[in-house]
């Protein structure tokens, strides 16, 4: 349960907020009764919420579907876009993958990853699979290749243009 400093039950708390250059970013965790003690994680970028953990389905459907198509092994993903990390945490459960390298534009968003601010962050922190870099993936994937990815999933809901 989120308590307050009296010891009141609390249904919203904000765990980070910063400034960046595409607007306000907010994450923050909070409770509704109708799910009982069930935190959930909420990511907002201004005005716009950009994803829930209460809904994450289309995120890990976008990994398992694009990794049932095809048969090989030893897959080399690349997902534009880190979020709560449901994208990629999919991704690393099946074991055809060999690595997983996440895109992330904002340093905020990887820093809750290194805090231990979101909900996979244990499970992501401890994949060795799991390459997690800041830049624009779009940008990353526009670039003459270093590398050839057998997937790429792009779960980004703003880019620098929106």
């Amino acid at each position: 349960m989120l308590f307050n400093r009296y010891g009141m039950g609390i249904l919203y708390e904000e765990l980070d907020f910063r400034p960046t250059p595409i607007g306000e970013l907010m994450l923050r965790r909070r409770r509704m009764p109708e799910f009982g003690e069930r935190d959930i994680y909420e990511v907002k970028l201004g005005e716009d919420f950009l994803m829930t953990s209460l809904f994450h389905e289309a995120e890990s459907q976008l990994a398992t579907l694009a990794l049932g198509a095809l048969e090989q092994s030893e897959l080399d993903v690349v997902v534009g876009g880190l979020g709560l990390g449901y994208t990629a945490h999919e991704a690393l459960r099946s074991d055809r993958v060999s690595r997983v390298e996440v895109v992330e534009l904002l340093p905020q968003v990887i820093d809750w990853l290194e805090r231990g601010l979101v909900p996979l962050s244990s499970e992501l922190r401890g994949e060795p699979r799991l390459v997690v870099t800041q830049g624009d993936a779009y940008g990353r994937l526009a670039d003459p290749p270093d590398d050839r990815f057998d997937v790429i999933l792009i779960d980004v809901d703003h880019s620098p243009e929106e």
